[in-house]
């Protein structure tokens, strides 16, 4: 265990700032999480990494796109 967290260590230490916080973000993320990751997450995960389509979607949009209205939530 030792090992792993020195690796970690080492890895944070020579990342440059602009990945820093991706991988500070990301760490807080698998600490709060109350159940480990699955392939299906890691799979989701790695489709919006690939994802290179700059288009945005409002949440209002959305919501008309699935036949559904604010008040239904």
């Amino acid at each position: 265990m030792v090992a792993m967290r020195e690796r970690a260590i080492s890895y944070l230490q020579q990342l440059p700032d602009e990945k820093l916080n991706s991988a500070i973000s990301y760490l807080q993320f698998l600490y709060e999480q109350k159940t480990p990751l699955d392939e299906y997450d890691y799979k989701l995960a790695r489709l919006a990494d690939e994802n290179m389509d700059d288009e945005t979607v409002s949440f209002k949009d959305a919501l008309k796109e699935c036949g559904l209205k604010y008040e239904d939530l």
